[in-house]
């Protein structure tokens, strides 16, 4: 073995020797014992909360501490879940991390049975000590900090990391895989991609809708419930539109850090986050004589932010594009609201499951569920779906990563993390930039773990990191980066955290 490749193996070694792994378990089953222990030594270390088991599953509870939006100090749960017969295979696990809304135990039985370790954030209510906060605000922070310590745990596969999220949630998984490295796949379902926009569209409608009514009060009830996360947005960044903190914030502003294969689901129909924020071509008018008078959802008009009037579509490569339109499944059917109020039951048999379309020949694959225009009572789809992204999660958790994950714009903020010295940040209403850093230590030994495992997937990857940090703008190591040089400075920062 030559000499890159031991200090290589080392500095890998090293970082999984930081991680947590042992704690005294008091109700597990036997193979959730010993498997999550507390962090010590370093700030942001995550504590053990609980450990539990739901039949062949194991479930762990942390508290993880990290930097909030405005720079302070928070915390926030978070939760583990793994499946008996993966822990017991004694191979490294891949990661499936499905960020900002929770995932409960049942929903994570699939994935974990799929072969997946599977982290969520865990949610307290307003008076615990983990409420949800609004996605762009400390929920970014929080997920950020769920992947990181994901990312220490000796047990997973680093080099195999799938982002999933949906709404917000959506919008989550495309600002984690623009910052975090390295990211495997995506599965990004009806995502926010412009703020601007989508505030704007709430803004817009608020009349119409009969905002603060809610439920059968608002002749559009789902959006009316979930309007107020415009005033969670205002907490934080100026409730003033076209500024430009709102294109800062939004995904369309940092495409270019996006260098995995990501699945994008987007419906013509969806009333909370509407696809012409998405697309121009596919994007469908809808009927005025259903939906009250005055509402209004065009794109050009609604977003009043200059920098952010550019679509989703507009702004990738076409090359890089799988494009398909999915037409209403067989026995579909619209969803009233009666059926979403539990107050009617949905037809029989409804949708069979089908495999979402994707191409593993392009980065980009965007699925557009074609129901036409959005009905008053709908969410995110007007008709009934039902539809996996299966044979995208199964592919990208078995084949190895290829050496394009790391592209010029990820590797250039990388190093900006590396130096704590972020390029464009949005700014807050007070004036001050966004903070979307963790703790110094955290975020230098998560860049270099996570260079370094890029680098252990082979030569071509060593070839390509060391040939973007030439071209780089920013280089903390010196004229030229090596293996050796990644290695080394992982190894002063353990002894740095240790002296101290």
């Amino acid at each position: 073995m030559s000499t890159r490749w031991r200090i290589l193996a080392a500095g890998v070694a090293v970082a999984a020797a930081v991680a947590a792994a042992v704690f005294v378990a008091t109700r597990p089953a036997p193979f959730v014992n010993g498997l999550v222990s507390s962090e010590h030594g370093f700030e942001g270390a995550v504590t053990v909360v609980d450990t539990d088991h739901d039949g062949d599953l194991g479930v762990v509870t942390v508290r993880v501490p990290y930097l909030g939006i405005e720079g302070d100090a928070k915390t926030g749960l978070a939760r583990l879940v793994v499946h008996r017969r993966v822990v017991a295979a004694g191979d490294p696990i891949p990661a499936f991390c499905h960020v900002h809304y929770e995932k409960d135990v049942g929903g994570a039985r699939k994935w974990c049975d799929r072969g997946w370790a599977v982290f969520t954030a865990h949610y307290t209510d307003e008076k615990g000590e983990s409420p949800i906060d609004c996605s762009i605000g400390n929920g970014n922070n929080l997920a950020r900090a769920i992947i990181q310590w994901a990312r220490r745990l000796p047990f997973i596969d680093r080099t195999r990391l799938h982002i999933d999220g949906g709404s917000q949630g959506g919008y989550m998984a495309l600002a984690m895989s623009a910052d975090m490295f390295p990211v495997t796949s995506t599965t990004s379902d009806v995502p926010v991609v412009n703020w601007a926009y989508n505030l704007g569209y709430f803004e817009a409608n608020k009349g119409p809708m009969r905002y603060p009514a809610t439920g059968a009060e608002s002749p559009l009830p789902i959006l009316a419930s979930v309007t107020m996360l415009a005033d969670w947005s205002y907490r934080y960044f100026p409730s003033d539109l076209s500024d430009d903190a709102w294109y800062y914030v939004s995904p369309i502003s940092y495409l270019d850090r996006i260098a995995n294969p990501v699945l994008v689901t987007c419906a013509t129909g969806d009333m909370l986050v509407p696809i012409e924020q998405m697309t121009r071509r596919h994007a469908r008018p809808f009927d005025p004589a259903r939906l009250p008078e005055g509402y209004r959802r065009d794109f050009d008009a609604l977003t009043p932010c200059a920098k952010a009037r550019v679509t989703f579509e507009e702004l990738l490569p076409p090359e890089a594009v799988f494009l398909h339109v999915a037409p209403t499944q067989e026995d579909s059917f619209e969803i009233t609201f009666e059926m979403i109020q539990n107050r009617k039951k949905k037809p029989k048999p409804g949708p069979k499951n089908e495999d979402k379309p994707w191409s593993r020949n392009h980065q980009w694959s965007l699925l557009y569920l074609d129901e036409g225009g959005p009905a008053p009572q709908a969410g995110h789809t007007t008709f009934e779906w039902d539809m996996s992204p299966d044979s995208f999660t199964d592919h990208y958790r078995d084949a190895p990563p290829t050496p394009d994950i790391l592209n010029a714009a990820k590797l250039e903020h990388l190093m900006r993390r590396y130096t704590r010295t972020p390029v464009n940040p949005p700014m807050l209403h007070s004036g001050e930039p966004a903070n979307r850093l963790n703790y110094a230590e955290i975020e230098q030994r998560d860049v270099l773990v996570g260079l370094l495992d890029y680098a252990s997937l082979g030569p071509e990857h060593t070839a390509r990191l060391e040939a973007l940090y030439l071209e780089c703008p920013l280089k903390p190591f010196g004229d030229t980066l090596t293996v050796e040089a990644l290695g080394a400075a992982l190894i002063e920062l353990e002894y740095r955290l240790e002296a101290a």
